[in-house]
């Protein structure tokens, strides 16, 4: 597989939605497969909400394959001998984009938290630039899960760009207010303490919401945590050392800051309805039965939206194999249910 780390660098200044704007900023992104010369058979994938650009392959000073390697390559679910598949890290993240870490230079410091406050349509309005710099005009299939769903809905209602195939997998077109209460909960515990602690503890609240409980209790049932494997002493079960080594595990690729950006970019997100006169693609609306943070009504109710608008969608809800997070684990229903609608 053609695997390629490279990053785009705008001199253009990029207009937030909140009015402010970056003078200049940058997007890495890795690209799987090679492009056409008719450019038609690009596949842009978007990361959700710790996610990056790295979706597959292990280059050689990537420490793990992707986030979505089961789904990437060739002869997969999205097939590299056949399509051009980027995916951009969003700005305000950290993971090479500009962000929280870039120096700011009206003070010749990093942003930090002075970073502005970002917006779904942001992150879609600086890939437009990426996209129109390689001369990409139309995208074959634009997918997205989680907060990456709520991007493609973005992306598809936007007349600025041809995008003949939106998947929505795990996302919503609204925020739901208990999801808004758990980010604000999560960003009130950073503000407690500036250490890795904070961070840490915020990112367990918000796992919890990304799993299920059958998955929890399949997994590890009752069963006491070993002396030998506890993260910390007042660890009982492996439920607990498990929360606690994926909250730990956080910590070291992420940081506070994007995580109040994304977050806040998240609860801001309300799909506007009048856009989808603007849709002309084709949609296919993934959910699964187990999803805590963004359930299967959601998708329900906004594929009653778009057929009420003729908008040629189809929604399956999936057995679900961990909650939210089922999305990153490909079973043969899924599977199945993306490669009909990608190859149709």
């Amino acid at each position: 597989m053609n695997h390629q780390r490279e990053t785009f660098s705008s001199s253009q200044p990029l207009i937030l939605k909140s009015g402010t704007a970056l003078e200049s900023f940058n997007l890495i992104y890795d690209t799987y497969g090679r492009i056409n010369k008719e450019k038609d058979n690009i596949i842009l994938i978007f990361h959700a909400f710790s996610g990056s650009h790295h979706a597959a392959g292990k280059l050689d000073h990537d420490e793990s394959s992707g986030w979505w390697d089961s789904f990437i390559g060739p002869n997969k679910v999205f097939d590299t001998n056949k399509n051009y598949i980027i995916c951009i890290n969003n700005i305000g993240s950290c993971f090479g984009s500009t962000g929280p870490f870039s120096l700011n230079k009206s003070t010749n410091k990093p942003y930090g938290e002075d970073f502005p406050e970002i917006s779904v349509s942001d992150w879609n309005q600086a890939i437009l630039f990426l996209l129109y710099s390689l001369n990409i005009k139309t995208i074959s299939v634009a997918v997205g899960s989680s907060l990456g769903g709520m991007q493609v809905m973005d992306l598809i209602s936007n007349k600025d760009i041809n995008v003949k195939k939106g998947i929505i997998i795990g996302a919503t077109h609204k925020p739901r207010q208990l999801n808004i209460l758990f980010n604000h909960v999560q960003r009130s515990i950073l503000k407690l303490n500036k250490s890795s602690d904070a961070l840490k503890v915020a990112r367990m609240l918000s796992h919890i919401s990304y799993i299920s409980n059958d998955f929890l209790q399949d997994r590890f049932q009752y069963n006491i945590e070993s002396p030998e494997t506890k993260i910390s002493n007042d660890i009982v079960y492996e439920s607990e050392n498990y929360l606690s080594y994926h909250g730990e595990k956080f910590t070291k690729k992420f940081n506070k800051d994007s995580f109040v950006l994304m977050t806040k970019a998240m609860d801001s997100f309300y799909f506007d309805e009048s856009k989808i006169d603007n849709i002309s693609s084709k949609v296919l609306l993934l959910s699964f039965d187990d999803d805590l943070l963004f359930p299967s009504e959601d998708m329900i109710k906004f594929h009653e939206l778009l057929k009420v608008k003729g908008v040629k969608s189809k929604h399956k809800n999936l057995k679900g194999t961990r909650g939210h997070d089922s999305f990153l684990h490909l079973t043969k229903e899924y599977k199945d249910e993306l490669e009909k609608f990608i190859n149709n």
